[in-house]
């Protein structure tokens, strides 16, 4: 009985070593959680302290669906002002991060009022939404940011609607 109970224990330390081994969610260095942490001020506050640092001179920007590239650092903020013009309240917050050497992959959270002048006219109403985000980094500096998010979504909570195409007539 005794064998039983050591065998058991030494069996429950042995699979607790190789889970808490095997496991371990490999930290992020400091320089890139520094240089992702601006990042994410830039989204939240459309200040763009320090910008050269952060961001490659050819950046880019690929957002679904078409994912067509925004490149260079102005056009990312002009995007982003634009885009707190018409949300002034824009606020993004990540939710989990997967780091591996020169890319860190997020989802991430937004609530945002559309409150100002954009594209559309303003509805006033609140909007919550996840996405991803895959960010690749180059000397340091982030190189890219590939977006998936739900526009569709975000439109039907300012109150849109989609209507089928009618059906043409039968000749």
């Amino acid at each position: 009985m005794k064998s039983s109970i050591k065998k058991l224990v030494t069996l429950a330390l042995f699979v607790t070593m190789v889970f808490m081994t095997s496991c371990t969610q490999q930290g992020i260095p400091d320089d890139v959680k520094t240089t992702l942490d601006k990042y994410v001020e830039y989204w939240n506050t459309g200040q763009f302290e320090g910008i050269e640092q952060v961001l490659c001179e050819d950046y880019e920007l690929l957002e679904s669906p078409e994912y067509e590239p925004q490149v260079g650092i102005e056009p990312f903020k002009q995007y982003l002002l634009k885009m707190r013009t018409t949300f002034p309240d824009f606020h993004l917050v990540i939710d989990e991060l997967i780091y591996e050497k020169d890319k860190i992959a997020g989802i991430w959270s937004i609530t945002a009022t559309h409150s100002g002048q954009g594209n559309i006219p303003s509805t006033g109403k609140m909007i919550k939404g996840k996405g991803i985000s895959v960010i690749h980094f180059k000397d340091g500096k982030i190189k890219d940011e590939w977006i998936a998010s739900n526009d569709l979504l975000w439109l039907i909570q300012m109150g849109y609607t989609i209507a089928p195409p009618e059906a043409d007539s039968v000749k």
